[in-house]
């Protein structure tokens, strides 16, 4: 039994929150100095890391607090934050950790782990599988598929170079696609408690 990720208040809080986050970006970036502001040093790249952190072990609490083919959703929703932060995690390479987490062998390792961790994982719970890409591919998860969209839109206003301000509206898609899925990783584990007592009571 996957939590309801599309209830109608859920959806409307998470809806008023991401405007609020697109209200406070524009508040506190100074526009006339974006090669600053967008730096990696800036505030939209590091609250990135920390959407994307904190909705890594949001969904990996969901995980643990759920059973069957939502345990494996919400669990391959924890490596695939883990894989966005690293991927916007940015560290100058000046020692032997900082060098090799800015390496290709880095992207490499962590390719074979998380692809090793998700076979063994899928070959232990098969009967897991048509659940869960069921469930992916309902209207039920649409609020995943408009995280992915904010994200799309950033990739959109990356490529528009003659955009006096593609930059920052790039990273602000970005950072709201990441917060959007931060409260979906709250949502959860807030309601997988409801969920197995459901499960228990049939």
């Amino acid at each position: 039994m996957f939590p309801s990720y599309s209830s109608r208040g859920f959806i409307g809080l998470t809806i008023v929150l991401l405007l609020l986050n697109a209200v406070f970006f524009y508040l506190v970036t100074d526009l006339n100095n974006l090669a600053v502001e967008m730096g990696e040093e800036g505030l939209l790249e590091n609250l990135q890391l920390v959407y994307l952190g904190l909705a890594a072990v949001a969904f990996l609490i969901g995980g643990l607090r759920s059973e069957g083919p939502a345990r494996m959703f919400a669990i391959g929703m924890c490596l695939l934050m883990l894989i966005f932060f690293f991927r916007e995690f940015e560290i100058e390479p000046t020692g032997p950790v900082s060098s090799y987490i800015k390496s290709r062998a880095f992207r490499w390792h962590e390719a074979i782990v998380v692809i090793g961790f998700a076979a063994i994982y899928i070959f232990r719970h098969t009967d897991y599988v048509r659940p869960a890409l069921k469930f992916v591919f309902s209207s039920k998860a649409w609020p995943f598929y408009m995280a992915a969209g904010l994200i799309l839109f950033g990739e959109v206003f990356e490529k528009m170079d003659s955009f006096a301000y593609h930059e920052f509206l790039e990273e602000v898609f970005e950072s709201l696609s990441y917060f959007m899925l931060l409260c979906l990783g709250v949502r959860s584990f807030l309601a997988a408690p409801a969920q197995k007592q459901s499960a228990k009571a049939v």
